[in-house]
């Protein structure tokens, strides 16, 4: 598992995993996003709705104002229903298959990405390369983790998304999206950082953190 990408393999015979784990590494947490949290704060859905929305009502007092027949107002909203529920249905239908193709690891030494609907790819993040851990938590206990890598290492933005932070294309910042219970998984992160960083006696910004107990916030963009 050295290197960043592992481009092929075999999903089902490791978990998720691009390949066995070095002898005497273990996985400590594995999780996958939620399809609804992707559907609604990654895809925007609710943005889409509020969209088609003021589409209905501009068609209603457009079609009054210019004295349209009923008939024709009525059909102009049943298709803007239509097409707005399909726009909304193939963005929750791909949110599921993110969320299916998605699986995410953290081990005693790096952080694993699998993702990728039609090309199942896995990145290999170690924790020497992390500079930083930011933290997004929601009302129901679900967010984002942020990885932020140091300042040589190139990571395509496209090749993440939606397993990405935001449009830092400029300096790519992989991130765990969507999952559940995040703080505690921030934590159980912060903790394997703090002990990687103590046996390699190599601290990092995000060790630097997790010594201090804490993982940094940060704000969410507009929903």
């Amino acid at each position: 598992m050295t290197g960043f990408i592992a481009p092929e393999f075999d999903e089902k015979a490791h978990g998720g995993l691009p390949g066995p784990l070095p002898a005497g590494e273990h996985i400590v947490w594995q999780g996958s996003p939620r399809a609804a949290g992707i559907a609604r704060h990654v895809l925007k859905t609710r943005w889409i709705a509020g969209y088609f929305g003021i589409m209905l009502v501009w068609l209603v007092a457009t079609g009054l104002y210019f004295g349209r027949a009923v008939d024709d107002i009525i059909m102009s909203l049943v298709i803007m229903t239509l097409a707005g529920a399909v726009v909304i249905g193939l963005a929750r239908w791909y949110a599921g298959a993110v969320a299916r193709a998605t699986v995410y690891t953290i081990t005693e030494k790096r952080v694993v990405m699998k993702f990728g609907v039609a090309l199942p790819t896995a990145f290999n993040l170690p924790f020497a390369e992390i500079e930083s851990v930011d933290v997004l938590e929601r009302a129901d206990g679900s967010g984002n983790i942020a990885l932020r890598f140091q300042p040589d290492v190139r990571l395509a933005w496209l090749v993440f998304w939606p397993n990405v932070r935001g449009f830092r294309m400029a300096r790519t910042e992989p991130q765990l999206i969507c999952i559940d219970d995040v703080t505690e998984v921030a934590g159980l992160l912060a903790t394997q950082l703090h002990a990687n960083a103590a046996r390699t006696q190599r601290p990092t910004g995000a060790a630097e953190q997790a010594m201090d107990g804490t993982l940094m916030p940060f704000p969410e963009a507009a929903e």
